[in-house]
C-alpha cells in the first residue's frame, strides 16, 4: 500500500508554506509530522483528543491542529527549502493503530531521501526488532511516552483505569529495549504534570530516567473539549516553574532529587540552591525553554499564545525572567 496522505502540526504547515492560515510569532524549529489514519487512535488516553473514546476533532493533538497534505506535496516542500529555513529536526508522531509501523517506516524513508538532518520518533511501544528497523531507515531518536510519572498515574491517565491498552511495565521495558538499539541519549520520554502527583514524585521519576539516560521532555497538562479530562484545570505555573527547574538540575547533574527539600505530602519546599544561582538560571532561559531533543520547541503546544506559557519556545525576555524570579525565589536559599 502506498501512503499518500499525512498530518502536519499547523506551525510546520506554516513553515513549509502549505498554509497561510495562521502566522505565528514563535515558528517552530521541528517538522512535527504525524501519520494519517481515519477516526481515533486505537488507544484510550483520558488527556488525548485523538483517544477512542474521545469526541473531539482528529484533526487535535493536545492543543494544536494538525491538518492532512498530500506525502508528495510535503516531501517536495521538504526537499526544496532553503538551507538558511531547513529544520533542525524532523519528527514523524504515531497514533496506535495495527499499520503505524508500517506506515512509520515507509514514511520515515521517504522522508531521509530528502532530508538530512536528524528524524525522530514518537511512538507506542515496539519490539526490539521493529526499533531496529526503525533505526535502519534513518530515526536517530526513539520516544515513547510514560505521561504518567507514577504507575498508579500512568494507569489513571493512559492504561486499565481508562480501559486502556498500555501497562507501565510494558513501557518501561519498551525504554529499556530502545537504549540498547539506539543507545544513551538517543531514547526519550515524555512526563505531564497536572495529573494529582507530587512534585516528589515527579522530580524522583525525573531522576531515574535521567540515571538511565533517557531524556525527559515535560509538558502541562491541558483540558480539550471532547476529552476524558475536558474538565481538569493545568496545573498552577508555579507547580510548572519548579518541576521544570528541578528537572533542570537534575539531567544537567547540577543536584539530584535527593537534594530538595520536600514536606510529608511530596511538595517541594527549597531546591538547596542560592538567591544569587537561581538568578543566574533564570537569566540563562534554558531550564523554562521546551525540553526535548535537539531542534524540537513545541511552541504554543500546552500554551495559548495569550498565556501563560509553561514551556517557552525561545529565550525569555526581562518580563518574563522576573515573574520566573519572583516565582521562585522563596525556593532558594
Amino acid at each position: 500500500m502506498v501512503i499518500e496522505k499525512i498530518r502536519v502540526s499547523i506551525g510546520s504547515a506554516s513553515v513549509l508554506k502549505l498554509t497561510t492560515s495562521i502566522i505565528l510569532k514563535d515558528m517552530p524549529t521541528t517538522c512535527y509530522l504525524m501519520t494519517y489514519k481515519e477516526g481515533h487512535c486505537f488507544a484510550n488516553c483520558g488527556f488525548c483528543p485523538q483517544a477512542r473514546g474521545s469526541d473531539s476533532s482528529t484533526e487535535k493533538l493536545s492543543r494544536v491542529t494538525w491538518p492532512v497534505f498530500p506525502l508528495k506535496e510535503v516531501l517536495s516542500r521538504l526537499k526544496n527549502m532553503p538551507i538558511e529555513q531547513q529544520f533542525q529536526r524532523a519528527c514523524v508522531q504515531t497514533l496506535n493503530y495495527p499499520e503505524n509501523f508500517r506506515d512509520i517506516v515507509e514514511i520515515t524513508s521517504k522522508i531521509r531521501g530528502v532530508f538530512k538532518n536528524p528524524i525522530s520518533t514518537a511512538i507506542p511501544p515496539l519490539t526490539k526488532e521493529k526499533m531496529k528497523e526503525l533505526k535502519a531507515v534513518g530515526i536517530n531518536t526513539i520516544g515513547i511516552s510514560l505521561d504518567g510519572a507514577t504507575p498508579e498515574i500512568f494507569n489513571k491517565v493512559k492504561g486499565k483505569d481508562v480501559n486502556g491498552p498500555y501497562k507501565w511495565e510494558i513501557h518501561y521495558k519498551c525504554l529499556k529495549d530502545a537504549l540498547d538499539v539506539f543507545s544513551k541519549g538517543f531514547v526519550s520520554t515524555h512526563l505531564i504534570v497536572g495529573f494529582g502527583e507530587s512534585h516528589e514524585e515527579l522530580l524522583e521519576r525525573i531522576q531515574d530516567l535521567h540515571d538511565m539516560s533517557i531524556t525527559v521532555s515535560l509538558f502541562a497538562f491541558t483540558p480539550i473539549k471532547g476529552t476524558k479530562f475536558e474538565n481538569m484545570k493545568q496545573p498552577p505555573i508555579l507547580d510548572f516553574r519548579k518541576i521544570q527547574l528541578g528537572r533542570y538540575l537534575i539531567v544537567n547533574n547540577i543536584k539530584t532529587y535527593h537534594d530538595f527539600h520536600f514536606d510529608k505530602t511530596g511538595k517541594l519546599l527549597k531546591f538547596d540552591i542560592s538567591k544569587v544561582a537561581l538568578r543566574n538560571y533564570v537569566e540563562m532561559s534554558n531550564p523554562f525553554i521546551t525540553s526535548g531533543c535537539p531542534g524540537c520547541n513545541r511552541p504554543y503546544y500546552t500554551s495559548r499564545p495569550s498565556g501563560p506559557i509553561y514551556n517557552y519556545p525561545r529565550n525569555l525576555i526581562t518580563r518574563e525572567k522576573e515573574e520566573i524570579f519572583k516565582l521562585l525565589v522563596n525556593f532558594a536559599d
